[in-house]
């Protein structure tokens, strides 16, 4: 990986974030009770081989969720993000050596099961209700205990 691809990831992966987040602001198109999520991984802190750009940006995007919780909870905006255990997804496929990461990651799973886009997917749901107002700044692991073990 040249360093043009690892800041290409960053930016892509988490400069953004921000960028948008504030042209979205800039422009008024928030609701009052808005939120913003991001999804992150593992990797943010964890070694990972061949993954040391994604871990990167993945750390520096949690950052920015954090910073973006602190600042926008004035305007009554929100910022979470995700953070999936692994999900046999196209994109995951894509990752050099993801085969190894996704047996490494069933072996540890307390349930004995890789996560579902179904979990992620009912975690944004959970977010963007009433009853989730108060969770603001967190990096909320979605992987059935898969970090713990």
């Amino acid at each position: 990986l040249d360093t043009d691809d690892f800041s290409l990831t960053m930016e892509q992966m988490a400069f953004s974030l921000h960028s948008w987040t504030m042209a979205m602001l800039g422009a008024g198109l928030f609701a009052e009770d808005a939120r913003v999520l991001a999804f992150t991984s593992e990797g943010s802190h964890r070694a990972i081989r061949n993954y040391a750009a994604v871990s990167a940006a993945k750390a520096a995007m949690e950052a920015i969720i954090r910073s973006m919780a602190m600042e926008l909870a004035p305007r009554g905006i929100r910022a979470n993000a995700i953070q999936a255990g692994i999900t046999p997804t196209a994109s995951m496929q894509r990752i050099p050596g993801s085969g190894d990461m996704e047996a490494f990651a069933l072996s540890r799973n307390p349930f004995g099961r890789l996560t579902h886009p179904d979990d992620v997917a009912n975690v944004v749901c959970l977010l963007c209700t009433d009853e989730a107002a108060w969770i603001n700044g967190a990096i909320i692991p979605v992987d059935g205990g898969e970090q713990i073990c």
